[in-house]
């Protein structure tokens, strides 16, 4: 018999067959990342993968390898949709290679402060127009291949200090102007399947209990219609969060849920239809995906394909987000003709003959490959040049914690690069090994590496074995740190013992923040000789479930394993070394900033500097060689003490696997840079918006700024930031001219189309992101910014060229949000000023217009 092939025909004749158990288990997950499929109703499961720029699969660490793109913080700066849109075919490409059908992205979240561990990830930055923008691009373009993109986390997710349990406290305005809108502009431009519930209280509630975000606002206002998820362990409440609309709980098996849910409804603590309406939209979402002409399907094994075409995409993505914030001197571009009088260049930094692409925790990923940004030049230089000299001097440690066992350690039964790691099904490392696998990073990891027979809850333990041979002779350094109790050995000695490890021992923020701090130990080893490595630990002490129906405070994780670490003797003079090569060379390139250890998930950073002594190594290198390129890799504003003496910086973001071709093409020429800060760069901590009030106190943050968040604060308090919103250089120059609407009365049924006229006045073709900023010029009903990004366009010209930059301003464009009538509202015979701008501060021209007069309306 074939199947329906309309939506609601399947999903209701789905639905009448449910059995009140099966609805029940419909509403969590089976696994890590997959839903609860029925069977004998040919209902298949869909399975979940983390982007947002890359498709990781099934395995948290050592998966299979994904295309790795540049990180959201940069695509944001390229300011072009068409490159998301790029990016979004190519995600949905490796989700079939992966076999998955819900990507959890993309991430819209405003940059609150530089200290936010996550800001890498999100596409918002300073301003919500912005993200919102670029993620319906994104979504739309992953969505026409028939795979679901799930914009997260609603609402607010912009601290990781206390996240599953903060109370984020904010005024209407602040919530509805800023930080519901990029959800509230990819809804209605592009509409994703799926949104993920933040793990935060929102004024008191939270998200995933949070009925006025998910239904009032989320469902009845916005007329969204797909399925909303929880955040891993993100579920807070067994009947409350069914009843506010959180449809999903992940991971599975059902904690909160299952069970649960079925005894609730048979209890009288809820009706069965509360339950249908969350299987309904599960139901849709596989129809959506076209699953559900698969009833009998079975997941096929993962794949990896280095595809040509998607390295070259990446390659030109990844050059377009970076954002050349000074020049003088014009030292950049290094083109040919400057290249042939220079004999010698050197990378110096600790990111310089590093692979720092991108940020930690669930956006990290297994990339197909890895770059560094000395070794690619001196590869892609080698042939024009081939008399050039250039050579590397790290200068000095940055690395928060031990790094993980390089290729000196090789696993004992294949001798590739890794340990080998087995599993038992009791506490003691004793009897039959139930699995083992051969593990590459020494993050050992076993999230959703447990063998499928683990009955979930019951402990386990595990043992990882390596053969290390170090290429010195010195006091080398192992490193530990477990979620449960666990120890090192070498050579059958123990050296490291966190055996007494329990559920309330003190956290750091090794594995995602759930393991004991990193314990240290130095050995004298002999270099050349080989080592038994091996490291034992036992899963982690759970907490029980509940049985009450309204806890809103149990969370039981499963976030298990060891990182261990292994760093040999430092014997040279790092600092010194760097600083006399960097006198002896003509040029320098100084690559420095952060890496997965200081910006992930599961925490904030501590301060803007930069770690180590990098601020020291900068200012001796501009003091012996002031022709020095400062490089800087981080997703968040650094502060530069060193600003004023370095006449040129490039701010690089995290670049995926493409990060040394990409800086490369900048950096001879190749690539003219076009990207524009999507984030303010402060002075100091101190100038901005919620210095006072972040991470906040005691479970609780307020949102003293309000609606001045980024740009709008340090115009309204007249602080110069040291790179304002928007700002971006370019190797080439480029006139504004002759701004102009298409009209001078705006209604909100007729658009108005705001223009501009760009020529490039440089030798150089080039790109240049026009934003245009509304302003109301008549006194507001309600105070309100002074601009606010409303529109922008990009545009490729050649020298000489002139071409026009247009945008439409829709009825969206000129409301503000009245917290007394709690309506979007344009106040009656406002006057408009609309500015052509090359950031936030660097206006070219401005137009105005006026609505008609006598007219107000509800946005």
């Amino acid at each position: 018999m074939p199947l329906p092939v309309d939506m609601e025909s399947w999903v209701e004749g789905k639905l009448a067959e449910l059995t009140l158990e099966e609805k029940a288990l419909m509403l969590s997950g089976v696994d890590v990342w997959r839903t609860y499929p029925v069977p004998r109703l040919g209902i298949p499961q869909l399975k979940t993968s983390d982007g947002p720029v890359g498709i990781r699969g099934g395995t948290m660490v050592d998966g299979t390898t994904a295309a790795m793109a540049p990180s959201a913080v940069s695509l944001a700066a390229t300011w072009d949709t068409d490159i998301i849109s790029q990016l979004g075919s190519l995600l949905a490409t490796e989700m079939r290679d992966k076999k998955a059908d819900i990507l959890l992205a993309p991430t819209v979240c405003l940059h609150r402060s530089p200290l936010g561990g996550r800001n890498f990830e999100s596409f918002s930055g300073d301003d919500p127009f912005l993200g919102g923008k670029l993620a319906a691009a994104y979504i739309n373009a992953v969505q026409e291949h028939g795979i679901a993109t799930t914009i997260k986390h609603f609402a607010a997710n912009d601290q990781e200090t206390g996240r599953f349990v903060v109370n984020q406290i904010m005024s209407e305005r602040c919530l509805r102007e800023l930080h519901l809108v990029p959800f509230q502009i990819a809804i209605r431009d592009a509409n994703p399947w799926c949104i993920m519930a933040s793990y935060s209280k929102i004024n008191g509630v939270y998200a995933s209990n949070n009925k006025k975000l998910l239904t009032d606002i989320l469902r009845k206002e916005w007329g969204f219609d797909g399925m909303v998820m929880s955040d891993w362990f993100g579920v807070n409440s067994i009947v409350p969060s069914v009843d506010a609309g959180m449809d999903l709980e992940m991971p599975g098996p059902a904690r909160k849920r299952g069970k649960n849910l079925s005894d609730a409804v048979k209890k009288g603590f809820m009706e069965e239809k509360t339950l249908d309406a969350c299987v309904r939209r599960i139901l849709q979402l596989i129809h959506k995906t076209g699953k559900y002409k698969y009833p009998d399907w079975v997941e096929e094994q993962e794949e990896a394909h280095d595809r040509p075409e998607h390295r070259q995409f990446l390659r030109e993505a990844a050059a377009d987000g970076i954002v050349l914030l000074k020049n003088e001197g014009d030292i950049l571009p290094l083109t040919a003709s400057k290249l042939d009088g220079i004999k010698q260049i050197a990378f110096i930094g600790p990111n310089a003959d590093e692979s720092v692409a991108a940020g930690g925790g669930s956006a990290a990923l297994n990339p197909h490959y890895r770059q560094k940004p000395y070794q690619q030049f001196k590869a892609n230089i080698a042939s024009p040049h081939p008399d050039l000299v250039v050579k590397h001097a790290r200068g000095c440690l940055a690395n928060k914690f031990v790094p993980v066992f390089s290729e000196v350690c090789v696993s004992p039964k294949n001798g590739m690069h890794g340990m080998h790691m087995e599993y038992f099904g009791n506490m003691e490392h004793k009897g039959q090994v139930v699995h083992s696998a051969h593990r590459i990073s020494t993050i050992l990891s076993c999230y959703d590496n447990l063998p499928k027979s683990f009955t979930p809850g019951k402990r386990y333990s595990y043992r990882a074995t390596g053969l290390l041979t170090p290429k010195t002779t010195g006091k080398h350094m192992f490193s530990m740190g477990t979620c449960g109790p666990g120890r090192m050995l070498l050579d059958g000695k123990e050296i490291i013992n966190i055996w007494n490890r329990t559920k309330e021992s003190e956290r750091s923020e090794m594995f995602m923040a759930y393991a004991s701090p990193e314990k240290r130990v130095e050995i004298d080893m002999v270099g050349g000789r080989t080592y038994t490595v091996e490291v034992e630990g036992v899963s982690r002490e759970l907490d029980p479930i509940p049985v009450h129906y309204t806890d809103e405070l149990y969370r039981d994780e499963v976030m298990d394993g060891s990182r261990v670490g292994f760093m040999e003797e430092v014997k040279e003079n790092l600092f010194g070394d760097a600083v006399a090569l960097a006198a002896e060379s003509d040029i320098v390139v100084m690559v420095v900033g952060k890496n997965i250890e200081w910006e992930s998930e599961a925490y904030d950073m501590k301060s803007m500097d930069l770690p180590g002594a990098q601020n020291e190594l900068i200012q001796e290198v501009l003091k012996v060689n002031p022709n020095t390129i400062i490089v800087n890799q981080s997703g968040s504003p650094i502060s530069m003490p060193w600003l004023a003496a370095a006449p040129t910086v490039v701010q690089a973001w995290y670049q995926g696997q493409e990060l040394g071709n990409a800086l490369f093409d900048v950096l001879v020429g190749a690539v003219n840079p076009s990207g524009k800060l999507p984030v303010t760069f402060p002075k100091r901590l101190e100038d901005t918006p919620c210095f006072h009030n972040f991470p906040g106190e005691n479970d609780t943050v307020v949102y003293g700024e309000g609606i001045y968040l980024g740009y709008r604060h340090y115009e309204k308090a007249k602080i110069a930031p040291l790179f304002p919103f928007g700002h971006g250089l370019s190797y080439t120059t480029f006139r504004y001219s002759n701004v102009r609407v298409s009209s001078s009365l705006f209604s909100p049924d007729s658009p108005l189309v705001v223009s501009v006229d760009i020529t490039n006045t440089g030798s150089l073709s080039g790109k240049e992101s026009v934003q245009f900023y509304v302003s109301q010029t008549t006194k507001p009903g309600l105070p309100r910014p002074i601009k606010e990004l409303k529109g922008f366009a990009k545009v490729s010209l050649q020298p000489g060229e002139t071409k026009t930059a247009c945008y439409t301003l829709d009825k969206y464009a000129l409301g503000y949000f009245n917290d007394r009538k709690m309506l979007w509202v344009v106040d009656e015979n406002a006057e408009f000023a609309v500015h052509a701008a090359a950031s936030s501060v660097d206006v070219r021209g401005h137009a105005v217009f006026r609505v008609a007069k006598g007219l107000s309306w509800i946005v």
